[in-house]
């Protein structure tokens, strides 16, 4: 039987389970493992962000990109405004090399042309209740994806009835309704619905619609949950590289439609207080067609027009074993499957069509284990996994970190991750530049952090981090195709200082300088060496506001119009409030780019609105 019918009973089995359980008395909860870098219950050794429901309340991001915006230390780029590509980069990382997950469950999609980027139009923040992001190599937790970070959206388990309508200039509308509900004692619903809506000109237009429900039971000695989510996208806008609205030729809008759906089940058990199994099961499909009108020849070569379909399917199942080998050492072992399937439908113009079809499927056997051993105030964590994909050699990834509580309130760390990335199925079987000799893109991570707590209101952190990345994937235009040639080594400093200034006023400032050292002739773009934000969070009776200010130097771009260009850095100023009217009713003002500052993200790509949001929040 295929490992996606496998899953499909076993997500099936699972809602049965958890419902047919449902009533049953919790004597003892258990612990929801966080996994964001480790299944070991704690937060991994490293440096890992937050970013708590109440924070996205308070911050009522018009889309989760902007969300991410919040989160210190992430490099982040939009092609445009509302229909444009966005890109996310982890300390100087390929933006590939960021792996996106939603309740863990890996969303990366390897057709595309960005060889495994994300969509964040595909997730709504009214049905996230935190984000986690960690930022380093974690091949060990998540295999050949998690290069340089993991970027974790953790969905909703609960919440009372809410509607939320907002409508802005550049024809913002955007409603969500979400909540839940008891269906038996222990057992919960969630559902939620919402739309996302912006046009900012004839040639740059989003709409997205989403739905999720989520079934949660807990019982004695065991927990499950079943979650299933769909996303339906539209949007148009100018092409990546294309120049823009300043330089693209043609003047033609790409449109691109996708529909995804995801299905996936967790569930735990505990068998005696030191040993418990779990299971987790999930199934992704996504499918996208994209008409792009091509880009004229400029200073680089053009590309034709095209119109492709593709369509990627995930399913995958992990079961691991946590053992409490001793009371100062955890051990947990496991064995992971995985199935994807890949194919793309379409034409190039070449004044004549030239079929782009091509099919491509992968499984992925692994097996892994990690354990964390406590020595008084030293914590010592290692991992190991190992991976045997179809066509390539086997891999083996392994992780070791250490943190030392040096005072109750001090703590210093140092992390080691040595892993690959398998090229993605773009990067191997596209007819035009595909090259199925590839090898996997290798990496070594390093970092070492000091985190403190001045007193109980204010705490500072500083992390140096250097990566090497060997045998990068790129385009050779003589042999046009992809080849294995390239070494990118990135370091830097990662710097965050939060001040509680008194008891409603809050000052969170974050700043990271990143130097890059490439092989000549590679430049990466998009990645600033200095950025950065500073947000302060005010509080007086029912009135809730925050400002926050969002900076980077100047970077390289390119365009096929123009070659290489050096955008100007920046810095951007946006503010949120909320007005508490009474128990059910709340409003909330948003307004991103206060001053008008002139953004280049992309080149041609200038930004300068100043961007206004209005809502009302309605609790049943």
């Amino acid at each position: 039987m295929k490992l996606k019918y496998s899953i499909v009973a076993f997500l099936v089995a699972s809602s049965f389970s958890s419902y047919a359980q449902q009533s049953s008395v919790i004597d003892n909860e258990i612990e929801k493992i966080s996994i964001t870098g480790t299944r070991l219950g704690d937060a991994p050794v490293g440096a890992l962000s937050v970013l708590s429901r109440a924070e996205i309340e308070q911050i009522n991001p018009a889309s989760t990109i902007d969300l991410l915006r919040r989160i210190p230390h992430l490099d982040i780029a939009e092609n445009g405004n509302a229909g444009g590509f966005s890109y996310v980069s982890i300390r100087g990382g390929e933006f590939n090399f960021t792996l996106v997950t939603i309740d863990g469950v890996a969303v990366n999609d390897s057709t595309n042309s960005r060889g495994g980027g994300f969509d964040f139009n595909q997730i709504n923040p009214s049905a996230i209740e935190r984000i986690e992001v960690y930022r380093g190599g974690i091949n060990t937790i998540y295999g050949g994806e998690a290069v340089s970070g993991v970027i974790n959206i953790v969905t909703r388990d609960s919440s009372e009835p809410v509607l939320t309508l907002e409508a802005g200039n550049n024809s913002q509308l955007n409603a969500s309704l979400t909540g839940s509900t008891e269906l038996a004692p222990n057992t919960s619903l969630l559902a939620s619905v919402s739309t996302q809506n912006k046009r900012i000109s004839s040639f740059e237009e989003l709409n997205s619609h989403q739905g999720m429900a989520k079934l949660s039971a807990d019982q004695n000695k065991a927990n499950y949950s079943l979650l299933m989510t769909y996303n339906q996208t539209d949007v148009s806008g100018f092409t990546e590289d294309s120049g823009g609205p300043l330089f693209a030729q043609p003047q033609v809008a790409e449109t691109r439609d996708s529909d995804q759906w995801l299905l996936s089940a967790n569930a735990n058990w505990t068998f005696t207080n030191n040993f418990s199994l779990s299971a987790n099961a999930s199934w992704l499909n996504r499918e996208e067609t994209i008409d792009n009108p091509g880009i004229a020849e400029g200073v680089f070569s053009g590309i034709p027009a095209s119109v492709v379909t593709s369509e990627y399917e995930r399913a995958e199942l992990d079961v691991f074993s946590n053992y409490q080998v001793h009371e100062n050492t955890l051990l947990i072992v496991g064995a992971n499957i995985r199935q994807q399937d890949g194919k793309n439908r379409g034409t190039l113009d070449f004044g004549f069509p030239l079929p782009v079809d091509y099919d491509f499927s992968q499984d992925t056997r692994s097996a892994f284990a990690e354990i964390r051993h406590s020595i008084d105030a030293l914590t010592i964590e290692a991992s190991l996994r190992y991976d045997s994909p179809d066509d390539f050699d086997s891999e083996t990834s392994f992780r070791l970190g250490a943190s030392w509580e040096v005072a109750s309130n001090t703590r210093v760390f140092a992390v080691f991750n040595q892993g690959y990335k398998l090229p993605s199925f773009f990067a191997l079987a596209h007819p035009l530049v595909g090259n199925s000799e590839l090898q996997p893109e290798l990496s070594d991570n390093f970092e070492v952090g000091f985190e403190s707590a001045v007193s109980d209101d204010i705490r500072y952190s500083l992390v140096y981090f250097a990566n090497q990345f060997e045998d990068l994937v790129d385009f050779d235009a003589e042999l046009f195709t992809n080849v294995n040639r390239n070494q990118v080594d990135t370091s830097g400093l990662e710097f965050d200082l939060s001040a509680q200034l008194s008891r409603d006023l809050s000052f969170i400032i974050n700043a990271r300088y990143l130097d890059i050292d490439a092989d000549e002739g590679v430049t990466l773009r998009k990645r600033p060496n200095i950025s950065g934000n500073v947000r302060l969070d005010w509080r007086y009776n029912d009135f809730n506001s925050s400002v926050f200010v969002d900076f980077r130097d100047d970077f390289l771009d390119s365009s096929i119009a123009t070659g290489f260009v050096r955008l100007g850095g920046h810095a951007v100023v946006g503010a949120s409030s909320t007005y508490r009217y009474n128990e059910q009713m709340q409003f909330t003002l948003n307004i991103e780019n206060v001053f008008g500052k002139a953004v280049e993200d992309a080149v041609g790509f200038v930004q300068d609105d100043v961007e206004a949001r209005v809502g009302i929040v309605y609790q049943f």
